[in-house]
């Protein structure tokens, strides 16, 4: 994920994220069932008779229903990601159907959620697209829309499954609604994406606590939940222009639609798909201190709000500890962290025991590896340690040959479908057991 030796601006940029240290406040461990309002998220509104082609032409997920001889548009949105003609990610984003809108015709629309210092980033690449096509670009304004993340460790309602994977289920939402949502597909049981009118509370809208279970939590217990899931969100963790959207498990996540068709960024895509591997994937870490008399890497994926970790500002080597340094390879790249937690690229054969393409897997247990940033940063007495921690269901995802059943073709992402339907039923039934 470094970028090009050519690009002088965004290296010197880059260096002086590297030289800089911060100590973030530390957010209250996030409950089992909540939402939360994303004030870092907005929207772009497309609207008009080729906003779906437009958008067909632009991401990596099909505005058309799988599978369908008649071509239909989808009615659910979705996560997705806009790639550059090199296929690296610009922004990983959600789609909604504009609520209130036909699926067709010169009122029809969608709804665009990216992060929202990246929407003017977006709407410019969009412009530069529009050429003739018909149709209107809007930013919404603040205020305008609401985007929630809501949630209920293990469960999530079996009609936003079936209607998300474009059954004959019905909408969860009345034709008339004007809320737009979706199921988060980038974790099992992550929890659902809810975007209402206005700035009033979620509270006002489903006032039901069977419909949106808990109650709302600040934004960075959200992102501690996110971390410990391994989702990555935002242009922090996925670097625009230099991260691949495999690499950012975005093929586990269902962004990816690898028949759909031209796109732009489709080429690179495609090709390392059919290679087979992925060596890099995001992974969620755990930070410790290698300094402490007898240190070892912990063995479970553990948050604890009293931690207090100085970490990079911006993306930081990742390298076994004790090791020559001028020989010492990078093991992955440091993102994004919140007290002892972080998402960071990593090495598979390097930094986990996955085995790739039948390769003898690594013992990274025997092996401490550290982040390593800019000497002027450094704090004395201090060297934080990383272990990496690959989520049960991406381990499936890996080992288990969920990309054999993608690249079968539609009988394959049909058994996947039903798969993740039958998952989450099993989900909610043992949560109500329990």
């Amino acid at each position: 994920m470094r970028p090009r030796p050519s690009d002088c601006a965004r290296c010197l940029s880059r260096s002086r994220l590297f030289s800089t240290t911060t100590t973030q406040q530390n957010a209250p461990f996030p409950p089992a069932a909540g939402y939360s309002r994303l004030t870092n998220r907005g929207l772009i509104c497309i609207t008009g008779l080729d906003s779906t082609t437009f958008l067909q032409g632009l991401m990596t997920q099909n505005m058309l229903v799988a599978n369908d001889p008649n071509r239909s548009i989808r009615r659910t949105g979705a996560y997705t990601a806009f790639l550059n003609s090199q296929g690296r990610v610009l922004n990983d984003a959600f789609i909604y159907p504009l609520p209130g809108a036909e699926a067709q015709g010169p009122d029809s629309g969608w709804l665009v959620e990216v992060e929202k210092d990246q929407v003017p980033v977006l709407f410019k690449h969009l412009k530069k697209h529009k050429l003739r096509a018909k149709l209107k670009l809007r930013a919404l304004e603040e205020g305008e829309r609401t985007i929630w993340s809501t949630w209920k460790n293990h469960a999530e309602p079996q009609r936003w499954a079936a209607y998300s994977l474009e059954s004959d289920s019905p909408s969860p939402f009345s034709p008339t609604s004007e809320i737009a949502g979706c199921i988060d597909t980038r974790a099992p049981g992550f929890g659902s994406r809810i975007v209402t009118p206005g700035s009033d509370g979620l509270r006002t809208h489903f006032p039901d606590e069977e419909q949106i279970p808990g109650s709302e939590v600040q934004l960075d217990s959200y992102t501690v939940r996110r971390i410990l899931h391994g989702v990555a969100e935002g242009q922090k963790e996925v670097i625009s222009g230099a991260a691949l959207p495999l690499q950012c498990n975005m093929d586990m996540a269902r962004g990816i639609d690898f028949r759909k068709g031209c796109y732009v960024g489709q080429e690179l895509t495609i090709r390392t798909h059919h290679r087979g591997v992925t060596r890099k994937r995001l992974l969620p870490v755990q930070l410790y201190d290698l300094g402490q008399d007898g240190a070892s890497a912990p063995d479970t994926l553990t948050y604890d709000p009293s931690a207090q970790f100085a970490l990079p500002a911006g993306e930081a080597d990742i390298v076994k500890a004790g090791a020559a340094t001028r020989r010492n390879r990078s093991a992955g790249t440091f993102l994004n962290g919140i007290g002892n937690i972080g998402l960071a690229l990593c090495r598979l054969e390097v930094m986990t025991d996955v085995a790739l393409m039948g390769e003898t897997p690594a013992r990274p247990e025997e092996h401490h590896f550290k982040l390593s940033w800019a000497p002027d940063a450094e704090q004395p007495g201090q060297e934080v340690g990383v272990r990496a921690f690959v989520p049960p269901w991406l381990r499936e995802f890996i080992s288990g040959g969920k990309e054999a059943k993608l690249a079968r073709g539609p009988e394959g992402e049909g058994e996947r479908a039903r798969e993740f339907v039958e998952q989450l039923g099993e989900e909610e039934a043992e949560a109500h057991r329990h």
